[in-house]
């Protein structure tokens, strides 16, 4: 939660933005400052995910596969903030159709494969993909909301980020934990 309180008071701190294109990433000009921003935030959340799901007490290919996504998240999530941010000086709203899967899939992946390592590790590595990915998800609705004020921007991230960021870790860890008959590792 600290985290993503941050991550929307610094994304409404009023950032240069991107220039949207309608090619290629659909993102240019990319503002160096912004772009530390970004980088910045996924490395932070990464790192503060690692030390609170500790996956190197995982099994390997359950770890493998927590790293693999975590990367991934954040490099979606990078894109995706940018992204907003260019969308925030258009005229249109953002249409968030498939902003929910940025953070369900990463932890129903995560969830699924982490079933043989017992309850407690499997929903600890199911939520630390919303570690990585929740804050990002709110950077990018603050980004999106910065032009409209300092208010507008962090506090108009809270409702998005818990409805497409929030309720999809929980969706996905609802519906894998229960498939998990151990509450101790198989061996």
């Amino acid at each position: 939660m600290v985290l993503t309180a941050l991550a929307a008071v610094a994304g409404a701190l009023g950032w240069p933005v991107p220039e949207r294109t309608s090619s290629g990433w659909q993102v240019a000009g990319v503002p160096a400052d912004l772009l530390a921003l970004v980088v910045g935030a996924g490395v932070v959340c990464l790192a503060v995910a690692a030390a609170v799901t500790r996956p190197w007490r995982l099994p390997l290919p359950v770890a493998a596969v927590w790293w693999l996504l975590g990367l991934v998240a954040v490099f979606a999530h990078a894109w995706n903030d940018l992204y907003s941010a260019a969308l925030s000086i258009g005229d249109g709203p953002i249409i968030p159709v498939f902003d929910g899967f940025f953070t369900f899939l990463p932890a129903l992946v995560v969830a699924l494969v982490a079933i043989p390592t017992g309850r407690w590790s499997q929903l600890r590595a199911g939520l630390g993909t919303a570690v990585v990915g929740v804050p990002l998800h709110a950077l990018g609705w603050s980004l999106y909301g910065a032009p409209d004020g300092f208010a507008a921007g962090a506090l108009g991230a809270l409702w998005p980020t818990a409805f497409f960021g929030v309720a999809p870790v929980a969706v996905a860890l609802a519906l894998t934990v229960p498939l998990n008959p151990r509450t101790a590792p198989a061996g």
